[in-house]
């Protein structure tokens, strides 16, 4: 969901939805043991006037796989006791990437609690010196 001051830009949506990860987790003593699964759906907003597709080539746009390769090897590299600071860490990183206005990155722990779907946590984060 975008923010309602957004109205009047013209964005690229590009997604990650469902992307599961063994990660190391958590601050209870059972986190901390053994790595647990997550679900991460990222979803980053470009602003098409600034990239603009003209000829119709892999250049004009984002390489996709770069999602999927900064979020695995940001979850094998450290253990995390929130996932707040993992949403964050995703978002950071994301958009590093310049043409990278807005990015929505969401964390799930589908094996938490035997009566829910998932717990999880969500961030919605933007370019400061663009938008």
């Amino acid at each position: 969901m975008l923010p309602h001051d957004l109205s009047g830009y013209d964005f690229r949506r590009i997604f990650l939805k469902g992307f599961q990860v063994q990660a190391s987790i958590g601050f209870h003593s059972h986190e901390t043991l053994a790595r647990q699964r997550i679900v991460i759906d990222v979803d980053l907003y470009i602003a098409r006037d600034q990239a603009p597709i003209a000829r119709d080539q892999i250049e004009e746009v984002l390489d996709y796989d770069f999602l999927r390769d900064e979020i695995k090897a940001i979850t094998m590299n450290r253990h995390f006791n929130l996932q707040e600071t993992l949403a964050e860490t995703i978002a950071d990183r994301v958009l590093e990437r310049p043409l990278v206005q807005l990015v929505r990155v969401q964390i799930q722990k589908p094996d938490v609690y035997e009566d829910c779907e998932s717990l999880g946590v969500e961030v919605l984060r933007r370019q400061k010196k663009t938008l």
